[in-house]
């Protein structure tokens, strides 16, 4: 089974073996296409040269037939034209063999061209050599009969030559028409074959690596599928811790334990100048224990506690624990307040209307003792594990004495709550009271608001 990294290098091996062959043949082509275009313009030479000597042939002939035409007259004139003539044609001559010679180089046909050129050199070393002994017999003024002779010779000489020259001029301009279609052969060659490499690259190098490419793109959408579900996950995991340790702790105390670096003892200790604590108690819960199951007690528990809950919340206090069957709540911290010791009062009566309201929808005949306190305490966070946030101090304690030496049904105040209470709710003094621990201390009953009627006082709440 071939890996990742193995078919990405096979792949690039392949891309560069078939950019090299594209490379190759465009090379080769452009050799090729060069050879030829060098094959033509030599041919386009020779073409060019012969073409010159045969118009210089036939000029050669038509002086030399003038010359014996107008024979009255000075012949000189003529004679050097003649001369010129000759020599001309001598340079073009070798011209064209020395054109010929390096044709061959490049021709496939270069015996049949040599051998037309061979043709060439009979007739023009008769015409050379009659014209020669013509010019001779001018300048002597002599006309003997051999001079018909060199007449005849030069023309049947030169028609040889013209045909000679014309039978090399039609075998280059067929090598040149062979010449054109094999550039356009090689051509459509090329191009063929460079068609046919850019195919077998589509399939064998492009449509793998798209389909490599694809794979990983898939891959890469199911890893981002998968890590923003992780972090979906972890983040409702995250709200979820959020929500419990907002059910154990405040808000600012659940905060500065996140802050706090693992390595670090969390130690949280706030110092409070005035509270107000709260402690009640479900009376003739313990003897119900004795003849109810677990489940229904803890039912019932639950029932009752969550009703308290939904008070505290909608007093704005912040609930401290519950202990068995009692219920512990403070106002005035986290966040320090002004009216704690009403909101917690408020709580009391309508604490005692819940479970009136309990007692009627459920048959059973619940009561509580509520006891309050006001003073300063200290609240905050110990130990390691299962942190709670909780309360000490004097406060703290009076508070709970005040609940357990309260009565079923009511709820007991100290003086230093009496005080802050006084202008707002109604109290009944209880006396004086011996609290263990404290000694003598005067207790009041927190009856109601003042501003509410005892009629509508009973009205449940929930």
């Amino acid at each position: 089974m071939s890996t990742p990294r193995s078919s990405t290098h096979r792949l690039t091996l392949l891309y560069i073996v078939s950019l090299g062959t594209v490379a190759f043949l465009a090379l080769l082509g452009q050799a090729i296409v060069q050879s030829m275009l060098s094959q033509q313009k030599q041919n386009a030479t020779v073409v060019e040269i012969a073409s010159r000597q045969r118009m210089l042939s036939w000029q050669l002939r038509e002086a030399t037939l003038a010359l014996q035409i107008d024979s009255t007259q000075s012949n000189a004139t003529q004679i050097q034209e003649i001369e010129n003539i000759l020599q001309e044609w001598e340079v073009a001559d070798q011209k064209v063999q020395s054109a010929i010679r390096e044709a061959m180089s490049f021709s496939r046909s270069g015996n049949e061209i040599r051998n037309q050129a061979d043709a060439l050199v009979p007739s023009h070393r008769r015409i050379r050599q009659a014209v020669e002994a013509l010019m001779q017999l001018e300048s002597g003024r002599k006309r003997p009969a051999q001079t018909l002779y060199y007449l005849k010779e030069i023309r049947e000489s030169g028609k040889e030559f013209s045909e000679r020259i014309n039978q090399l001029l039609l075998s280059y301009n067929q090598q040149a028409q062979e010449g054109i279609a094999q550039l356009r052969a090689v051509e459509l060659s090329l191009f063929g074959l460079l068609m046919l490499i850019l195919l077998l690259e589509g399939i064998l190098v492009f449509r793998p690596a798209v389909d490599q490419l694809q794979k990983a793109l898939n891959d890469l959408e199911a890893s981002l599928s998968m890590t923003q579900e992780t972090a979906q996950q972890l983040a409702a995991e995250q709200a979820q811790s959020e929500r419990l340790l907002l059910n154990i702790l405040p808000s600012p105390i659940a905060q500065r334990l996140k802050e706090t670096p693992d390595e670090i003892q969390p130690h949280i200790a706030d110092g409070f100048g005035d509270v107000t604590v709260l402690f009640a108690d479900i009376v003739g819960f313990t003897s119900l224990s004795a003849r109810t199951s677990p489940q229904e007690l803890v039912g019932l528990l639950n029932q009752i506690f969550s009703r308290f809950d939904r008070l505290a919340e909608q007093h704005g206090l912040e609930k401290i624990k519950t202990i068995g069957d009692a219920y512990m709540v403070v106002g005035g911290l986290p966040h320090p307040s002004d009216d704690h010791a009403i909101a917690v009062a408020d709580m009391a009566i309508d604490m005692q209307k819940a479970i009136n309201q309990f007692n009627l929808e459920t048959g059973e005949a619940f009561s509580i003792r509520i006891g309050m306190n006001t003073g300063a305490v200290v609240a905050g966070v110990i130990g390691l594990r299962k942190f709670i946030y909780d309360l000490w101090g004097d406060t703290v304690n009076i508070a709970s004495r005040m609940e357990s030496h309260g009565v079923a049904g009511g709820i007991q105040v100290t003086e230093a709550t009496y005080l802050r209470l006084v202008e707002t709710h109604h109290f009944e003094p209880r006396g004086v009271i011996e609290v263990k621990g404290r000694g003598e201390m005067m207790t009041y009953w927190l009856k109601n608001r003042k501003e509410v009627s005892a009629a509508t006082s009973e009205a449940s709440v929930l």
